[in-house]
């Protein structure tokens, strides 16, 4: 009987002191480590306030990949959850949810986790660092209240180890993460950013390459352009959309290119099928004044200037939503001569494969187009967007306006779908042909005694 009373009061002795210790344990407890980064604000903000890399920054996922993950709420921002469960008991299931968001200042995102506490917040603080304030300093904590849960204060004595070793894991794979994403502040651009979806379309190309002078870019351009004009003309098409460049090389010396035309059977587009319309409805009006015409042309450039801001404005799509790239356009009877006496034509007939691409406005002098690739990439990478193929710009103005600070033009660079490469475009006429070095057609050159040659051919040889 002694012996069980010992025990007893030995057992209330530990007790006691269990208690008495636990109750000069912290009731929170908070963990925090940082990392630097050369990167601009806004990538950091992007990448820490949304999923879409959430697994490439974050260590939850590394205790289970196979975990079942479920994001509802907005793509980014306060209102963002993600939900998770495991099938490991170690994981368990539980929720991250963003609950307040400072823009280059703080992310606050509640955390209901298994383990012992409340209140668990994982919050990130930013700060500029630097000699001239152009790098981040992120700064995770960790905090959990465990109030006068005893067990849980016993706990928080292994936080350091636990939630602390998968911080500082998680800001290893932000750094790799983020130092592959190209060094570019995508915020500062005027225009939005978007993923599209680019119908297939028939095209008539010409590839060029140009010293990397702006006037010689310039007349190579105009030069394919009157080779895509001349086959257009001999093949009774007209343009169904605007003029688009697509960069093949843009190297130190050079700049490698395709000037491509999208292009239909004249009469068969918007305008023409009005046109057609209204000339069947009313032959008396046919011989309406002069004044009448004009009114009509304005209105058909009307329409015109309405369906290019259409098409700058296309409907937004999710980069994983699926994408049908096997309905092409139907083929083209086309037909594409050598120039006279029997000069190469480098105009190639191609068909394009619906694709997906990330897209922005740009106005202004196309020197600084490559610079806007560069933002599309970048803001694409922070997405989750692996850029593929050649990048390119529709040209909303003239080629001899291209260096005016209203040139207006609306860049693409084409992504992956599913992990999937764009389909590649089909040549169906000619062969393939050697590249073109931006020459005029045959009779542009304002030869004497030539009737062909057309109205600007004496600028383009003064101009070469």
């Amino acid at each position: 009987m002694t012996r069980v009373i010992e025990w007893l009061i030995s057992l209330l002795i530990v007790a006691a002191l269990f208690v008495v210790i636990a109750l000069f344990l912290p009731a929170t407890r908070t963990v925090s480590h940082s990392v630097e980064t050369n990167r601009p604000m806004s990538t950091v903000n992007d990448i820490l306030s949304s999923y879409t890399r959430f697994g490439d920054w974050n260590a939850l996922v590394n205790h289970d990949p196979r975990m079942k993950i479920d994001i509802s709420g907005p793509e980014s921002g306060v209102g963002a959850k993600l939900s998770f469960y495991s099938d490991d008991a170690t994981v368990g299931e539980g929720t991250w949810e963003l609950v307040e968001f400072v823009p280059g200042d703080k992310i606050v995102y509640a955390l209901d986790t298994p383990g012992r506490g409340k209140n668990k917040r994982m919050t990130f603080d930013f700060e500029r660092t630097g000699q001239r304030k152009q790098n981040v300093k992120v700064t995770q904590t960790y905090t959990v209240d465990y109030g006068f849960d005893l067990l849980g204060r016993y706990a928080g004595l292994y936080v350091t180890d636990n939630i602390g070793e998968d911080m500082k894991l998680g800001l290893g794979k932000f750094s790799n993460l983020i130092a592959t994403i190209p060094r570019f502040d995508y915020s500062q651009h005027d225009a939005e950013f978007a993923f599209v979806d680019l119908p297939a379309a028939n095209v008539l190309s010409a590839t060029a390459t140009a010293k990397r002078a702006n006037d010689d870019i310039a007349l190579a351009m105009t030069n394919q352009l009157k080779w895509i004009e001349q086959v257009m003309e001999e093949n009774e098409l007209e343009p169904a959309g605007p003029l688009r460049i697509v960069t093949n090389e843009f190297g130190a010396e050079a700049y490698g290119f395709d000037v491509v035309m999208p292009v239909r059977p004249e009469g068969t587009g918007p305008e023409g099928e009005e046109e057609a319309t209204d000339a069947a409805e009313g032959e008396d009006v046919a011989a309406a004044d002069d004044e009448a015409a004009t009114e009509g042309e304005d209105a058909a450039e009307g329409e015109a200037t309405e369906e290019l801001i259409a098409e700058i404005a296309q409907e937004r799509v999710q980069l994983d939503a699926p994408l049908d790239a096997s309905v092409m356009p139907e083929v083209l009877d086309i037909e594409i001569k050598p120039g006279r006496n029997n000069t190469a034509n480098p105009v190639v007939y191609l068909q394009v494969p619906a694709h997906r691409a990330v897209t922005t406005t740009y106005v202004g002098p196309a020197p600084a187009l490559p610079r806007v690739r560069d933002l599309i990439r970048a803001w694409a990478m922070v997405r989750g967007a692996e850029t593929a193929d050649r990048p390119y710009e529709d040209y909303r103005i003239e080629i001899k306006d291209m260096l005016s600070d209203t040139a207006e033009f609306q860049a693409y660079w084409p992504v992956k779908v599913a992990g999937e490469m764009p389909g590649a475009a089909v040549q169906l006429v000619p062969e393939p042909v050697a590249e073109g070095q931006g020459s005029p057609p045959p009779g542009e050159e304002g030869e004497a005694g030539d009737e062909d040659a057309p109205a600007d051919a004496e600028e383009t040889e003064s101009a070469e």
